[in-house]
């Protein structure tokens, strides 16, 4: 473009420095190519001061002569907040790549970003004006008597047909959609199939057969199952419960109701733990020994090579690719791995799957226009789709071909069940899960009856 050039460009409200197309002249115009799919219009974006002053007022006209609308800007960049409950990114790269394809239809837009903690995020809101677009947890959305929802915007007239519709009913609050979805978060093991192969054992998809190779591992010298001891045992289980709570309306009423029925259903979840422990199949001093946040040091110990089953997440499998230059071990003697579900049916796996973070528009921003356009570009089967693969997380698109890590992941041939949670799960009783499962695996209770009894009461 005439008179244009490309430089580092210093935001004074907010300190921050992003690439950006200057313009040799304070007025001029620039055209923005807009991608098939996001826009049905071409549009110019007029630079009126912005960066170079103490503020920044942003124009927004339509090339083909259509009415010219303002809006300004304060403090002098659209702040993008980033906010979550078991992750915190100051550092997204992800997110980056979304950012960096806005600036090419808006190159006068510059993004800051915030860490807060996610039980912070109303309390930093009320002392921080003008946040635009929020980073949110479908857990505290759909929490009980949650206020998050009421400060989030209307985003109902954004296209989102490229996203998986259980996965926007997540973020669909009193039938008004208030998020959109980044990726999925699926709890499952990561399994080094590698080993598996040299020691003449298949990959196991039931019930009978994983307690089979569970068995052929520990007689070889393996313990087969690991992970930190506050996360692994609830994460081992938690598809069954949580699909049950999810699909089977019998067994909700009888656990709200404290009932036998669903006592009993839980009490042969904590026999398939007893089994696992009474075998030797895991290891309790351990996993104990494991970080508790089940990342870094529990990737380098994975990569490590003997570990058969590693119990995690899909958020803890988004930084393995990344770590596999730090280990020594895996660079001398590499080995092949990948995330299945757990198969504990006799069908396959109880596979329970939920949005991992989602982005909302403050009600409060102070460039909402801007905020909006974000979130359509975003909701794009191109731009949604590539967030999660470079992420390494599964993506929400529909039918997308997911990372060869991930082949199973929505494979129905791996599924005895499939639900995605909407709020039934609610963050009490994920928590109480966590909490029942560890303590009952340290002879904290009588019985399994007893732990199961304790769960109960916190399923409302």
């Amino acid at each position: 473009m005439p008179g244009q050039r490309y430089e580092r460009a210093h935001c004074q409200a907010c300190g921050c420095e992003q690439a950006a197309a200057i313009s040799a002249k304070n007025q001029e115009s620039y055209p923005v190519e807009i991608r098939e799919g996001f826009h049905e219009k071409t549009w110019d974006l007029s630079h009126s001061g912005g960066h170079s002053g103490g503020g920044a007022a942003f124009r927004l006209r339509r090339k083909a002569g259509g009415k010219l609308r303002g809006f300004s800007a304060e403090p002098g960049c659209p702040s993008l907040c980033s906010v979550g409950d078991r992750c915190f990114f100051g550092n997204f790269e992800a997110l980056d790549q979304v950012t960096n394809d806005f600036n090419r239809y808006y190159p006068d837009i510059t993004f800051s970003y915030e860490q807060v903690g996610g039980r912070n995020l109303e309390a930093y809101l009320d002392a921080n004006a003008g946040v635009d677009i929020m980073m949110v947890s479908a857990e505290f959305m759909n929490a009980k008597d949650a206020t998050l929802p009421d400060r989030c915007r209307d985003l109902t007239g954004i296209d989102t047909s490229a996203i998986d519709g259980k996965m926007l009913k997540s973020y669909n609050i009193g039938g008004v959609q208030k998020a959109i979805p980044m990726a999925q978060r699926v709890t499952g093991m990561v399994v080094n199939t590698t080993l598996l192969e040299n020691e003449g054992l298949s990959l196991p998809q039931n019930t009978q057969e994983f307690l089979s190779v569970l068995a052929a591992l520990k007689e070889k010298g393996y313990t087969p199952i690991q992970g930190p001891a506050g996360k692994a045992y609830a994460e081992l289980t938690q598809g069954e419960v949580n699909t049950a709570l999810c699909t089977d309306m019998e067994f909700l009423e009888s656990a709200r109701a404290g009932g036998q029925m669903a006592a009993d259903r839980l009490v042969s979840v904590f026999g398939l733990l007893d089994i696992i422990r009474d075998n030797g199949y895991t290891d309790e001093d351990l996993n104990a020994s494991l970080p508790e946040d089940n990342y870094d040091g529990a990737i380098l110990n994975f990569f490590e090579g003997k570990t058969p089953f590693w119990i995690c997440d899909t958020e803890k499998v988004s930084g393995m690719k990344k770590r596999e230059s730090k280990s020594e071990a895996f660079q001398s003697a590499p080995f092949e791995y990948g995330f299945v579900y757990v198969p504990l049916d006799e069908m396959g796996s109880y596979v329970y799957q939920e949005p991992w973070f989602g982005f909302a528009v403050n009600r409060d921003a102070a460039d909402p226009e801007y905020a909006m356009e974000f979130l359509r570009l975003l909701a794009t089967r191109q731009e949604i789709d590539t967030m999660a693969k470079v992420k390494g997380v599964p993506s929400v698109v529909v039918d997308t071909v997911q990372a060869d890590i991930y082949r199973d992941v929505k494979s129905p041939e791996a599924m005895a069940d499939r639900v995605v949670n909407t709020g039934t799960i609610t963050p009490e009783i994920t928590a109480k899960w966590y909490s029942v499962t560890r303590a009952y695996m340290d002879g904290a209770y009588d019985s399994p009856e007893a732990a199961a009894r304790d769960f109960l009461s916190a399923v409302e």
